[in-house]
């Protein structure tokens, strides 16, 4: 079965910032508004098949993808999430993290074993976004990666 993360028609409508190594794309299936996948351009499925400059550019690209999910749901506070293993969670076995913005006011705002619980529940039975959704999603936090151009650039060379 080809890999959803490797096909080009799924990250044409879902990518909204990359750089050499990763991709930053708005979740098919939102749990928070905002919430988004980092992910290697290249296909792995484990940290340990990172090369070197993956390696090296990682936090970097997390800083910066983190900083335009946080911008696109207008708070500070996030959980970053890497499911390695179907035990863990993983649906896709594509390496990829979960940025999720989180507000006080969340509808997730729950003692961490019910939240982990729901958010599992979300990856496998939540609904999708509509092209039409996932569009304004996407143009959206393009639309804050490119107001933000500077300080993103400031976060990469700072990675």
């Amino acid at each position: 079965m080809e890999c959803v993360f490797c096909d080009e028609r799924t990250i044409k409508a879902e990518e909204f910032y990359s750089d050499r190594y990763y991709r930053a794309i708005y979740n098919l299936r939102p749990f928070l508004p905002g919430h988004s996948l980092v992910l290697p351009k290249r296909h792995i499925e484990d940290l340990t098949e990172m090369n070197d400059a993956e390696r090296r550019d990682l936090v970097s690209f997390l800083n910066r993808a983190i900083f335009i999910a946080l911008k696109y749901a207008g708070t500070e506070d996030y959980d970053l999430i890497l499911q390695q293993g179907e035990n863990a969670g993983r649906s896709i076995s594509h390496l990829h993290f979960h940025i999720l913005p989180r507000r006080a006011d969340d509808s997730v705002n729950k003692g961490k074993s019910e939240w982990l619980s729901e958010f599992n529940r979300n990856e496998v039975f939540g609904r999708d976004l509509t092209a039409e959704e996932m569009k304004a999603a996407v143009e959206k936090a393009k639309g804050i990666a490119d107001k933000y151009r500077s300080e993103i650039k400031i976060l990469e060379r700072s990675g």
